[in-house]
């Protein structure tokens, strides 16, 4: 009884994602590690080397290699580039594909609610994100924070705006 009613989860979930897919332009991929529903829960990406982890929402094998794919609820922004949070989630979980599966990754997908966009995984990227590492590592230790925004919404939705002391509200 349970074979079939996995097999059923299983029809469901794919029937559900592939339109997802198909706006990213990702249906013709192989997926190779899925991370949105329970019954495809893996545990996350470690990597020792970079003291980074993370489980991208997808990993689907290109004729390259292995590409993430981040699954983000809201519109794209007007600049057609992701956001920086955005972005660097992304290249993070294409280190980590790349450390921790040894596999290489040609670029990252970054599905927006109307649109999909790719990033290339450069080495400028990658030297990047290394050096944000280092800064948060470095924030961390001095145990001091400080707001790098003036938008609202974010405070609104922070969960540390009942201990900041520089909350925007």
């Amino acid at each position: 009884m349970l074979i079939p009613i996995a097999l059923i989860i299983a029809v469901l979930a794919w029937l559900l994602g592939r339109g997802r897919f198909a706006q990213a332009g990702l249906l013709a991929v192989r997926i190779r590690h899925a991370a949105v529903g329970a019954i495809y829960q893996q545990p996350s990406l470690i990597s020792a080397r970079y003291g980074l982890s993370g489980r991208p929402d997808y990993l689907v094998r290109v004729d390259s290699g292995v590409a993430p794919v981040e699954l983000k609820s809201g519109k794209s922004p007007r600049s057609g580039r992701p956001y920086d949070g955005h972005l660097f989630q992304l290249v993070a979980y294409c280190l980590l594909v790349e450390d921790v599966c040894q596999a290489f990754v040609p670029y990252g997908v970054v599905q927006y609610e109307d649109r999909s966009i790719r990033v290339e995984y450069s080495s400028s990227l990658r030297r990047r994100l290394l050096v944000l590492l280092e800064e948060i590592r470095t924030a961390k230790r001095g145990r001091e924070f400080h707001i790098d925004h003036d938008c609202r919404g974010k405070c609104r939705s922070c969960g540390f705006r009942e201990v900041c002391g520089e909350s925007l509200i």
